[in-house]
């Protein structure tokens, strides 16, 4: 007797309406880029604002790092670094600093970017002064944004080190 192999049916459904394809409609695609639209407007506000928040705090520690640079130039080649803060020459030109020797020549200039100032405009420019020994002049510095948003740099007379100060309420 020899063995028998049945063959086995395979059964296909197929579920389709009459006369239309796989695929989406026009109108199907239009609703979804609609919601896509409307969600993107919805979100972007809060996108655009933390970067904001983020140039400001990059400028900030770029500030900070600049006065270490010239805290650690000043220890090095023992004479006084300064770091110079000034206001705008021209409306509508950005706030900035600059990096001296002791005799306030130009080392380097920095400018801040469009929409991030100094506080306290009245007391410009102002000088940070770093000694030989590692002391510095001290100070405070706020730095504000357009949206009124404001970071602060806390310089310790005695160590030299400027200190990042995320909620701020006064100014130099």
């Amino acid at each position: 007797m020899a063995p028998t192999v049945e063959r086995a049916e395979t059964a296909t459904t197929r579920t389709s309406l009459r006369g239309s394809s796989p695929g989406f409609t026009l109108l199907e695609l239009l609703i979804v880029l609609i919601l896509l639209g409307a969600a993107a407007l919805i979100v972007m506000p809060s996108f655009s604002g933390g970067l904001g928040g983020i140039q400001l705090e990059t400028t900030t520690r770029d500030l900070i790092t600049h006065m270490r640079r010239a805290r650690s130039s000043a220890v090095a080649e023992q004479r006084v670094h300064r770091i110079i803060l000034r206001a705008p020459d021209t409306p509508g030109a950005p706030y900035g600093y600059q990096l001296t020797d002791e005799f306030e020549r130009p080392l380097g200039t920095v400018d801040l970017p469009r929409g991030i100032a100094f506080a306290g405009e009245e007391n410009l420019p102002y000088v940070v002064s770093f000694y030989p020994s590692g002391r510095s002049s001290g100070g405070f510095i706020t730095l504000v944004q357009e949206g009124g948003r404001r970071l602060g740099i806390e310089v310790s007379p005695i160590t030299g080190y400027g200190k990042f100060q995320r909620s701020v309420e006064r100014d130099r």
